[in-house]
């Protein structure tokens, strides 16, 4: 079996859906992006809240992504 590397460099909003609007910030304040640790404020409204408003990673795919490279290093 082939090992898929990982990079999340290369993170697009291409490859994922968004499990929030943009129009919903409020949800993910607090929230730690697991890419660059940034923990998004409150007066941080202006990015998506579905972005990091620091890296611009799409925290939903930097979480997808992390779980698939876990699962295939097992």
């Amino acid at each position: 079996m082939q090992s898929k590397t990982f990079n999340l460099d290369e993170l697009t909003l291409e490859d994922i859906e968004p499990k929030q609007s943009a129009e919903n910030n409020s949800g993910n304040v607090g929230r730690q992006c697991l890419k660059c640790s940034h923990v998004r404020l409150a007066s941080e409204g202006a990015t998506p809240s579905y972005e990091c408003p620091k890296c611009g990673a799409i925290y939903d795919k930097v979480e997808q992504l992390l779980s698939a490279s876990a699962r295939l290093a097992r």
